[in-house]
């Protein structure tokens, strides 16, 4: 399989990336800077395209480069001030409040220019690939699965933002008419992958304080793409 990684370079998609090389696939991502980026620049299945996922021409080049994916894993998120979560944005360019949804936008564009309409589309031609997404625990029907004081945290300043933003992408993706798994990890912690457990897409069943590993959330995002069981769903993911 020949997987396109948006955000490969942060800290869940550079664990997506290694685990799909891991087995096997290929991969493309797209780095601002190759050169300075952390990216395996001399992995023989890994193509790396300079360039940003807020411009349609670059992510077009990605789309292509060395060939259409058959699925797209994105991992993008705002960069913030520091590591927590709660931190605010960071300053400058690369991180804009519309970030998720406006990078959607530019990903759904792209896609429909690399891969033609099934109308024009040659029996021979690649089909549309599946969309996995690196989403949230509290979007959608998730929500009402949060425990009170994390919907207050959740309700007010950064995370506000970034929540509102995966809603927003949520819905592109929705309805973009493309196979699609929204995954929404609960609360990320470090440490090594174990054993996943996909809950509906309202989180019942998470309990009190549901916590998933980023190996583990990585792992898991690369298994969606390999497999059509979570197809159309936005499974609550959690150890």
């Amino acid at each position: 399989m020949h997987i396109y990684i948006a955000g490969a370079t942060g800290r869940n998609g550079s664990l997506v990336l290694a685990d799909a090389l891991e087995r096997g696939h290929t991969v493309t991502a797209l780095a601002r800077s190759p050169s300075s980026s952390s990216l395996p620049l001399s992995h023989p299945r890994l193509t790396v395209v300079a360039g940003t996922p807020t411009s349609q021409s670059d992510v077009e080049r990605a789309l292509a480069t060395p060939r259409r994916p058959d699925a797209v894993i994105t991992a993008l998120n705002p960069r913030r001030t520091s590591d927590s979560p709660f931190s605010p944005l960071r300053p400058g360019g690369d991180s804009p409040p519309d970030l998720l949804p406006e990078t959607a936008r530019i990903l759904l564009a792209a896609i429909a220019r690399v891969f033609p309409s099934s109308s024009a589309r040659a029996a021979t031609a690649s089909p549309p690939p599946k969309l996995v997404v690196n989403s949230s625990f509290g979007v959608g029907s998730s929500w009402r699965a949060m425990t009170w004081p994390m919907k207050l945290i959740f309700s007010h300043g950064a995370m506000s933002v970034t929540l509102r933003g995966h809603n927003d992408m949520d819905a592109l993706v929705r309805g973009s008419g493309l196979p699609f798994v929204l995954a929404r990890p609960a609360r990320l912690i470090e440490g090594a992958p174990s054993s996943v457990t996909a809950l509906p897409d309202d989180g019942a069943g998470c309990g009190w304080n549901p916590v998933i590993t980023r190996h583990s959330a990585a792992r898991w995002l690369v298994q969606a793409a390999e497999s059509d069981t979570w197809d159309g769903t936005s499974p609550v993911i959690v150890n």
